[in-house]
């Protein structure tokens, strides 16, 4: 059963008003895909309790529009990236960050669990891209994302993963 892009909207735009089941349902191949279960695997996902942050930006795409963003990071606190990829038709998209002249390309598995954290420091703007997933009619499933600063401190692993370390 497809699920039209209106209800898909309406469960996504109910999950991030707080409308959530503390309780995700495990993804389990070959049932029914559902983006209701997808953003809350994916937000499950993202938790990360171990290091303070302030959101500053997030969003929640479907997987066939893609993500095209232009995150303002000035400041002097280092950033860090976050994506969670959910989807039974597509078994990963390509994540493409930008930085002025450096550009960096990162795979996200679309397990709906894997997150991809990727750390920078204050500076211009950063250019988020996910091509639109093509393949199906309409493939299923979403891009969910997360801009959050950190205190330097808790900057784990490369302190610049676009310029590389």
């Amino acid at each position: 059963m497809r699920i039209p892009r209106p209800v898909i909207a309406l469960a996504i735009a109910a999950a991030l008003t707080g409308c959530t089941s503390t309780e995700t349902p495990p993804y389990e191949p070959g049932t029914e895909w559902e983006p209701d279960d997808a953003l809350q695997r994916a937000q499950a996902a993202l938790k990360d309790a171990d290091t303070p942050t302030r959101r500053f930006r997030s969003g929640a795409p479907h997987v066939a529009s893609g993500v095209n963003e232009t995150l303002e990071t000035s400041g002097n606190k280092p950033y860090r990236f976050d994506i969670v990829c959910d989807s039974d038709d597509v078994p990963k998209v390509t994540l493409l960050l930008t930085r002025g002249t450096s550009k960096r390309q990162f795979d996200v598995a679309c397990t709906g669990a894997d997150v991809l954290r990727v750390n920078f420091p204050a500076g211009p703007p950063v250019t988020v891209t996910v091509a639109p997933a093509s393949g199906k009619a309409e493939p299923q499933g979403l891009l969910v994302w997360n801009l959050k600063a950190l205190e330097p401190a808790n900057v784990h692993g490369c302190a610049d993963d676009i310029e590389g370390c």
